[in-house]
C-alpha cells in the first residue's frame, strides 16, 4: 500500500485505538493537515498572481556614455541572484505557513461540542514546518526557473545562434516570431551582436543573397515595426475612430430589395428641434416620459464609456439614414449633439466622495486605471508592456549603422541612415508631447494629483519605463548624427530633416 493510500485511510476510517466502552471518533489530524495544505495552496496562488511571479525579470538600464558596461540588460550572475533572493523566500514561506496553520483549526471545524478540535501546539508546529517547506519548494522552483530563463542569450561567450547551420536565418526567425518571449530574446541577442561581435556584424552586412531580401533589410524592417508601433499606438489613442474609417470605406453597400413603402419618408428636419405642444391626454403623458428620458440622456455627467457608446450609436444611425450633406449640416447646427459627443470633463478630483472612497479601497483597486499603467500600455504595448524589445531594437539599429562605417564593404547600409534618423525623430516628436500632458488621467485614478498642484501632476506623469524609451531614442539619435556628421550631405540628410533631428536629439540646445 502506498503512503498516500494509507494516509487517506486515516481520514476515511474511524479511530480504533479507543477503549471498548468509548465511542468511535474521527481522526482529525489528517483532515487538519489536508485543509491546511489546501488553504496554503490557495494563498500561494493568490500571492503568485498578485505579484506576477510568472514574469521573467530582465532588468533594463540606461546606457551611460562614459560607462564601460554598455549592456542594455545588466543581468547579475545566477549564483548572486539566488543568494540575494533565498533569505526572503525562506522568511515569506514560513511566515505564510504560520498564519495559515493558526487559522486552519477554525476553518477545519472539529466535532462538537467545541469549534476547535484537539490540535495541540506540537501539531501546529509540525504543520507550520511542513507548510513552510512546501511553500519554499514552490517558490524556489519558480526562482530557479526564472533565474535560468533570464540568462543572457550567450553560449560559451558567443550568441546562441552562432552554432546553428544558418546563424543569420535563425536570428531572423526569432525577430519575426509571434511569441513575445522569443522575439524579446532575439532582439536581445541582436543587441549583443551589434555591440560585441564584429564577425557576426560583417556576416549580416555581407548576407545579401537571401530569400526575402538581404539580412540587413529584414533586420531593419523588424526593428522598424517595433519602434514605429510607439507612434502608431499614440495616434490611435488620440484619434480612436481613425482606425475604423478605412475598413468602413472598403465595405460596399449591399443592394436591398425591400417591399413597397407603406409609410411616409423620414423627415428632413432637425431631429433635435423641440416637438410641437401636446394637445391630447396621450400626447401629454408621452411628453412627460420623453422629458424624463431626455433629462438623463442630456446630463453632463456621462461617463466616458457611455459617451463613447452614444457617439458610436449616433454615428451609425446618421450614416444609415442621413446623406453626408445632411449629416454635416446636422452636426454643425445641433448644440445637443455637441454636448453628447463632446470631450468628457469628468476628472478624478470631481468625483463623488463616496465613489472616490470606494475606488481607494482594496476592492476599488481592481477597477482603477492608473496613469502609469495606461501610459505604459499605450507606449510599450498591451496587454503586457514590452520594454526590452523596444530598447534593444533602438540600440541594435544605432550600433549596426555606426559599425557599418568600417565593416560594410558593399556600402549599402549607409543608404538607410536617413530613414532611421527620420524614424527616431518622428517617434521622439510624437512621444515627448504625449508624455508631458498628452494623456489625461482616467476618472477612476483617484490618487492622481489635482490640477491645482501642477508640480505634483508633472511628477506623477513621469513613468520610469517610458522615460527610459525616450532617453534611449534621444541618445541613439545623437550618436547617429555625431557618427555620420561628415557624411550627412552625401547620404541626403540635409535641410528640414536635419534640423528636426537635431532639435529632437537636443543638439541645438547644446549649441552643436
Amino acid at each position: 500500500m502506498s503512503p498516500s493510500a494509507s494516509f487517506m485511510g486515516l481520514v476515511s476510517h474511524w479511530s480504533m485505538w479507543n477503549s471498548p466502552h468509548e465511542r468511535a471518533s474521527l481522526n482529525e489530524r489528517p483532515i487538519y493537515l489536508y485543509t491546511c495544505h489546501l488553504l496554503l495552496a490557495i494563498v500561494q496562488s493568490v500571492v503568485h498572481l498578485y505579484y506576477d511571479f510568472d514574469r521573467v525579470p530582465i532588468p533594463v538600464a540606461k546606457r551611460a556614455a562614459g560607462n564601460a558596461d554598455q549592456r542594455t540588460h545588466p543581468v547579475e550572475p545566477v549564483s548572486k541572484r539566488l543568494q540575494v533572493a533565498l533569505p526572503g523566500l525562506i522568511k515569506d514561506g514560513f511566515t505564510r505557513s504560520a498564519v495559515v496553520a493558526a487559522v486552519c483549526p477554525v476553518v477545519s471545524a472539529a466535532a462538537p461540542p467545541g469549534l476547535i478540535g484537539p490540535i495541540g501546539p506540537g501539531l501546529l508546529l509540525r504543520t507550520m514546518c511542513s507548510g513552510g517547506l512546501l511553500v519554499l519548494c514552490w517558490q524556489t522552483a519558480n526562482l530557479f526557473f526564472s533565474a535560468f530563463l533570464s540568462k543572457e542569450p550567450l553560449k560559451r561567450g558567443q550568441p546562441l545562434t552562432a552554432e546553428a547551420k544558418d546563424p543569420n536565418g535563425s536570428l531572423l526567425t526569432g525577430l519575426t516570431a509571434k511569441k513575445e518571449t522569443v522575439k524579446s530574446f532575439a532582439f536581445w541577442e541582436l543587441c549583443f551582436i551589434s555591440q560585441r561581435f564584429a564577425d557576426r556584424r560583417k556576416a549580416i552586412f555581407n548576407d545579401i543573397d537571401r530569400d526575402g531580401g538581404p539580412a540587413w533589410s529584414q533586420i531593419l524592417q523588424s526593428a522598424t515595426e517595433v519602434i514605429k508601433g510607439i507612434a502608431t499606438r499614440i495616434d490611435e489613442q488620440k484619434n480612436p475612430s481613425s482606425g475604423s474609417k478605412p475598413a468602413q470605406a472598403e465595405q460596399t453597400e449591399p443592394v436591398l430589395r425591400t417591399l413597397p413603402r407603406l409609410t411616409d419618408p423620414l423627415k428632413a428636419d432637425n431631429v433635435f428641434a423641440p416637438s410641437p405642444k401636446a394637445n391630447s391626454r396621450q400626447e401629454k403623458i408621452g411628453e412627460v416620459f420623453s422629458s424624463t428620458a431626455k433629462s438623463y440622456g442630456q446630463s453632463a455627467d456621462w461617463t466616458p464609456a457611455a459617451r463613447a457608446k452614444a457617439r458610436d450609436v449616433f454615428d451609425r444611425a446618421s450614416t444609415a439614414i442621413l446623406s453626408p450633406e445632411r449629416k454635416q449640416k446636422l452636426l454643425a447646427s445641433s448644440q445637443e449633439f455637441k454636448m453628447l459627443t463632446g470631450t468628457s470633463t469628468c476628472k478624478p478630483e470631481n468625483l463623488n466622495p463616496f465613489i472616490a472612497q470606494l475606488l481607494r479601497s482594496p476592492v476599488g483597486r481592481l477597477f482603477r486605471q492608473t496613469y502609469d499603467r495606461r501610459l505604459s500600455g499605450i507606449v510599450l504595448g498591451a496587454p503586457h508592456a514590452n520594454l526590452c524589445p523596444i530598447v534593444d531594437a533602438i540600440e541594435s539599429l544605432t550600433r549596426l549603422l555606426i559599425a557599418s562605417l568600417q565593416e560594410d564593404q558593399y556600402g549599402k547600409v549607409q543608404a538607410d541612415v536617413p530613414d532611421v534618423v527620420r524614424l527616431f525623430t518622428n517617434t521622439i516628436t510624437t512621444l515627448e508631447p504625449f508624455i508631458h500632458g498628452g494623456l489625461d488621467a482616467h476618472w477612476t485614478d483617484v490618487n492622481f494629483p489635482p490640477s491645482s498642484n501642477p508640480e505634483a501632476q508633472a511628477e506623477a506623469r513621469r513613468v520610469p519605463d517610458v522615460d527610459l524609451v525616450l532617453d534611449t531614442l534621444k541618445s541613439s539619435l545623437k550618436d547617429l548624427l555625431s557618427a555620420f556628421n561628415l557624411y550627412l550631405k552625401d547620404i541626403g540628410l540635409v535641410g528640414k530633416d536635419l534640423r528636426l533631428a537635431k532639435e529632437a536629439a537636443g543638439l541645438i540646445e547644446e549649441g552643436l
